[in-house]
């Protein structure tokens, strides 16, 4: 440092230090930032029960939540440098058509720790399940964000892609993004459509779910009093000494 500034006038010795003391003050406030991959499984018995304007994930049954647990590549770092890893439970919100809950999912043992939900899908415009080859994808009933792909002469892969913000205690400047999907190995596209179309009908499975939990671009986020404190002494320091000793 000193070797750069060394022989600059005080002026641009002060606007360096000024810039270098912003990067590290955005830098030290992204750790407290929720970031990171959050995989999820339906806990132990559970799964989702799916009809034309209902997401129920069980355990228990219409009871408004279900149970999930982070999968294996979890790892979400949030708050004070806490971190939310693989095999902790939590509760995800039963959902009807249109419904778009805060604390979507929440872990009791992550306190403060949230992930609201802002969108689902898009699926697909195509209806036509019945004449799909294998690889093409449909949707049960317009506007729904269940996306059917035929992946055999038998099976169907179920997606649905969702997105919404990530929070904690100290920030709320993140969004998530992913998708949950399972394969019904014994139903065709064609087959899951009628079931749904039918009043009453529904559609049972396991699932799982693969997300990423980002900082949002351009989001100014305020660090941790005590870590701006700290960060601001150290390149205030920096400054009374190279603006005293303009020669050296």
């Amino acid at each position: 440092m000193q070797n750069i500034l060394r022989g600059m006038p005080v002026q641009n010795k002060s606007s360096i230090i000024i810039g270098i003391a912003g990067f590290l003050l955005m830098a030290s406030s992204t750790e407290a930032t929720p970031v990171g991959t959050l995989t999820l499984a339906n806990c132990s018995g559970g799964g989702v029960i799916v009809s034309a304007t209902t997401i129920d994930w069980t355990l228990p049954v219409g009871g408004g939540n279900g149970c999930v647990q982070t999968g294996l590549l979890t790892n979400v770092t949030y708050g004070a440098g806490s971190v939310l890893g693989p095999g902790v439970q939590g509760t995800i919100l039963d959902l009807t058509a249109g419904t778009f809950p805060a604390n979507f999912i929440t872990f009791a043992s992550a306190p403060g720790l949230h992930f609201d939900l802002l969108q689902l899908g898009p699926a697909s415009s195509n209806t036509n399940c019945a004449a799909l080859m294998i690889g093409e994808s449909c949707s049960a009933v317009a506007g729904s964000p269940f996306l059917l792909t035929r992946f055999s002469a038998t099976g169907t892969t179920v997606s649905l892609q969702a997105l919404g913000t990530a929070g904690d205690s100290v920030s709320s400047s993140s969004i998530w993004q992913g998708g949950f999907t399972t394969q019904i190995a014994d139903k065709t596209p064609a087959q899951i459509q009628a079931a749904i179309a039918t009043p009453g009908g529904t559609v049972s499975s396991t699932y799982s779910g693969d997300f990423r939990v980002t900082i949002v671009g351009g989001a100014i986020i305020t660090p941790e009093p005590g870590t701006a404190l700290l960060m601001g002494m150290g390149v205030f320091l920096i400054a009374v000494r190279v603006i005293k000793r303009p020669n050296s």
